[in-house]
């Protein structure tokens, strides 16, 4: 039953984050910014959400291991949706 919180927290996350890079992205394609550093960004960033996720899941015990990384996947996907 914990790894539930961590699998849903997970799938929110992830969809916040499709709309997160898919509005970073234009916004580098319509600057006509063409360095490399915007991979490594991307990659870092989706790396640190992952994280976070992971760390909440380890961390806390009981009801907050499985409900923290669901509200953090929840936080992440309303900032996507806001951006998108």
């Amino acid at each position: 039953m914990d790894k539930a919180g961590l699998i849903i927290g997970l799938i929110l996350a992830v969809a916040g984050l499709y709309y997160i890079d898919e509005n970073i992205l234009l916004s580098f394609e319509l600057n006509q910014s063409k360095w490399f550093g915007r991979y490594v960004f991307f990659a870092t960033f989706n790396v640190l959400i992952l994280w976070v996720l992971w760390v909440f899941y380890k961390k806390f015990g009981g009801l907050l291991k499985i409900t923290m990384p669901v509200l953090f996947g929840i936080i992440v996907l309303f900032i996507g949706i806001k951006l998108a």
